[in-house]
């Protein structure tokens, strides 16, 4: 849920990396740092503890323009990717504007995806949240592996409907980075002028 800030002129959005763990959440948001002009982003904060490269959150503000006179200001964050820290996860969520899932294209990790995607919906089934209702995107990253699974067949098992937006990425590379940010922020201010 998008908070005004009147006194700062400014509409902050959350918008929340998840998927299953080393899938590259925590890649995309550092290559994402990298290439963010300095004077547009904040400070990235890690967390991380020895089983899991991200606890709890990375944090990142950009500015991406301007709505209505108000400056418009994006916070990433990734939710940890072991089940066990399913809490975090939930907390992470709260509030979310939209949700950029980043899958594994490793064929012994399509399941994975699927049980991250479906532990997804439920966590936001807790905030009384649909899915299909929020700005959501899925990269699917490692497409340079030598074994990577076929985009096609991954869709099949993630978004049988063909609804979802899907991009390829290898996030290492920073290929395929900055689009799922792209089309997320664009859905995120699409909807934010239909509930205007």
């Amino acid at each position: 849920m998008s908070t005004i800030n009147f006194s700062a002129h400014e509409i902050n959005f959350k918008i929340v990396y998840y998927g299953p763990g080393m899938s590259g959440k925590t890649t995309n948001l550092k290559k994402i740092y990298e290439n963010i002009p300095q004077e547009s982003k904040g400070e990235m904060v890690s967390l991380a503890t020895e089983d899991e490269r991200t606890l709890f959150f990375d944090f990142l503000p950009l500015d991406l323009g301007e709505v209505n006179g108000f400056k418009t200001r994006f916070h990433l964050y990734t939710v940890p990717g072991q089940v066990f820290y399913n809490s975090s996860r939930k907390l992470i969520l709260r509030g979310v504007d939209g949700v950029i899932f980043v899958g594994d294209s490793a064929p012994n990790r399509l399941r994975a995806n699927a049980e991250s995607l479906r532990n997804l919906r439920e966590n936001l089934n807790e905030y009384n949240l649909d899915l299909d209702d929020l700005p959501f995107v899925v990269q699917i990253n490692k497409r340079d592996l030598p074994d990577a699974l076929p985009l096609d067949m991954i869709k099949q098992v993630l978004d049988p409907t063909g609804k979802i937006p899907f991009i390829g990425a290898v996030a290492a590379k920073n290929e395929g980075v900055l689009e799922p940010l792209r089309e997320v922020s664009r859905l995120v201010l699409e909807k934010l002028a239909q509930t205007a």
